[in-house]
């Protein structure tokens, strides 16, 4: 444990805290939970047996499983649910370990080690996070390359080569921090459901699919600064140093489900409180144990930030000096927090009398104030999306649709959900959409799934406009958007949207106020804007499109290649030739035949990150 030895009466004190704990939140389970969910929080709560789980009936969905929960008659038997799918990554049913297949670890442990549900055990002589790296005048040996399902996911990285493939290393040059396993690869072993926290895993054969985890470009992320040609094995010649850190997946799930770790009372209803002082002691470790942080204060230490709300509650330490990477760019200062999720409301009241003694309590004095992202230091990056997100899209070789379609926003629009959500945005459309009849007198579509049946992707790729608004705090709905050639609709103030501080939006999207004036006015500003002004839009859309999707790694650069043969083969050719020969003006929106790999979402952090070299010498 990271903070050493527990006396025998707190950890009695902790286990009895977890006990009532978890039996007061036993009545405020919803329906359609996942399995292994359910069958922790009542092995826990002690109510049922191993052999009890709660009742029918179940649905299976890509090794995972819900189940409507009907407490009197909990009588559906564990192997039931685990046939369902194995929560622990690189299980085949039964689940029982017999039967094993290759678990997720961040580069397959370069090849140089077995993989442990998340964890690199490196082979003698390798060590490192990903066990690239060898011990001085070791042969290099093949490892596990030979194995194909090692070969299409792992790189070893151009850094750990006896001869690199370039003399210079391109810079900038990235020192990836070895950083301890509690803050990252143990967070896989803990959590309890097998498709969260990572972008892909593999099936019981060894064959790898992607996965559409919100929250998964943290793990990317990771893996991609360990695989790439900028990463750098000497810190003294870096210009940045990455910091890799799993909080989203501590924060689900594993905080509240799993019995470690705490950041520090068994407090599981506030987790920012818990990631503020996970940040704040990586930041201790690092800077008492390495030169690096406090050679420039931390200004060339690179930090993603992925949670709903981002850098809101980061600790002042970090982020005053540090760059973050983050998806929510809200830039006023003076904040309150806007999600609707009560356990990740950073300015929920803390019950210090229920935790006499615990530290951590004054989380809260450390992370104000400061704004959660501030555009001179940070960047907003994409959200992680698998090309099946956007099958039907013509930047992906699908054949351009008509845009029949006005404006479009199918999502959460805050039913059942507290006023603040999406900052009452959401709801408030909808509730225009609907009494206004915006949907047969503009074609303006606005609703959740079950208001809007059918492809999410062939309605985006016939939308002229589509709804970009927040949720509990950032949405990926612009990357939905961009990705089909669809014309952002932005509507949150004194908000940065992707890259918005670093390409010109204005060329490529329109923005609204909030307020409700501006809302009701939607039908008669997108219907007053000319046919000229929409097909420029859109052909500056189509020149920045790839900068919103992540196609770095061989995984990936081979799924968009797939992709797109598998689109020009769909279709008749004939329908492709013509479409391939429209203009410009006509249709900005041709079927690609390949991708622009040198220009995806991971290369523009990297080409950023180049030209801020200067500003981390300054000061």
């Amino acid at each position: 444990m990271i903070n050493g030895k527990m006396t025998k009466q707190r950890l009695e004190r902790r286990k009895e805290v977890l006990v009532q704990y978890r039996r007061s939140r036993l009545g405020c389970m919803m329906q359609y939970t996942h399995c292994p969910l359910l069958i922790r929080r009542a092995l826990y709560s002690k109510c049922i047996t191993w052999r009890r789980v709660f009742s029918v009936p179940i649905h299976c969905y890509r090794h995972a499983c819900t189940a409507e929960i009907d407490l009197p008659q909990a009588e559906l038997l564990l192997w039931m649910v685990c046939s369902c799918g194995c929560a622990w990554d690189g299980n085949a049913w039964p689940c029982d370990g017999s039967r094993q297949f290759e678990a997720f670890c961040v580069n397959q442990c370069a090849g140089h080690g077995d993989c442990y549900m998340g964890f690199c055990r490196c082979h003698p002589g390798w060590y490192g996070n990903d066990c690239s790296r060898k011990k001085a005048g070791m042969e290099i040996d093949e490892g596990y390359y030979n194995r194909p399902w090692i070969k299409k996911t792992a790189i070893a990285p151009p850094a750990s080569l006896p001869i690199p493939p370039m003399r210079v290393h391109p810079r900038p040059l990235i020192y990836v921090y070895d950083m301890p396993p509690e803050y990252h690869s143990r967070m896989l072993q803990y959590r309890i459901a097998g498709d969260t926290c990572m972008w892909r895993r593999f099936t019981d054969s060894n064959d790898t699919y992607l996965l559409s985890m919100t929250y998964s470009v943290e793990v990317y992320l990771h893996e991609m600064m360990l695989q790439s040609e900028h990463r750098t094995y000497d810190p003294e010649e870096a210009d940045f140093f990455y910091v890799p850190m799993y909080i989203t997946c501590y924060m689900w799930p594993v905080l509240g489900w799993a019995d470690f770790p705490w950041w520090y009372a068994p407090f599981a209803h506030s987790r920012p409180m818990h990631v503020a002082n996970m940040i704040l002691e990586a930041h201790e470790w690092l800077s008492t144990n390495f030169p690096w942080w406090n050679r420039r204060n931390g200004r060339d230490h690179i930090w993603l930030m992925a949670p709903d709300e981002g850098a809101c509650y980061m600790p002042n330490v970090v982020y005053n000096t540090s760059i973050i990477l983050t998806h929510w760019g809200r830039m006023d200062s003076d904040h309150k927090s806007g999600s609707a999720y009560e356990q990740d409301n950073y300015d929920m009241p803390m019950p210090l009398d229920m935790f006499p003694g615990w530290r951590g309590f004054d989380w809260v004095n450390k992370t104000r104030p400061h704004p959660c992202y501030n555009p001179d230091k940070d960047l907003v990056i994409p959200a992680f999306k698998s090309p099946d997100h956007f099958h039907a899209s013509p930047l992906l070789g699908a054949p351009p649709l008509e845009r029949d379609i006005l404006l479009y926003f199918r999502g959460d629009i805050g039913a059942g959900r507290r006023p603040n959500y999406s900052r009452g945005i959401r709801q408030k459309l909808v509730r225009l959409s609907h009494d206004g009849d915006w949907a047969t007198k503009y074609k303006i579509f606005i609703g959740n799934g079950e208001m809007i049946p059918g492809s999410y992707s062939e309605h985006l790729a016939r939308s002229k406009f589509c709804l970009v608004a927040p949720g509990d705090g950032w949405s990926p709905r612009a990357e939905d958007a961009i990705l089909h050639g669809c014309i952002p609709l932005v509507v949150m103030d004194n908000v940065h949207a992707v890259f918005e501080s670093i390409l010109s939006w204005e060329a490529f999207s329109v923005r609204i106020r909030e307020d409700d004036q501006a809302l009701a006015a939607i039908p008669e500003l997108l219907t007053g804007i000319s046919p000229e002004r929409v097909g420029k839009l859109q052909r500056n859309l189509a020149k920045v499109w790839h900068r919103f999707t992540y196609a770095s790694g061989p995984l990936l650069r081979q799924n968009y290649r797939d992709m797109l043969t598998r689109n020009s083969q769909q279709y008749p050719q004939a329908l492709l030739n013509a479409s391939y020969n429209l203009p410009p003006r006509v249709s900005p929106f041709r079927p690609n035949r390949d991708f622009p790999f040198e220009e995806d979402a991971f290369s523009t952090i990297i080409q950023w990150l180049y030209h801020k070299i200067n500003e981390t010498r300054q000061g």
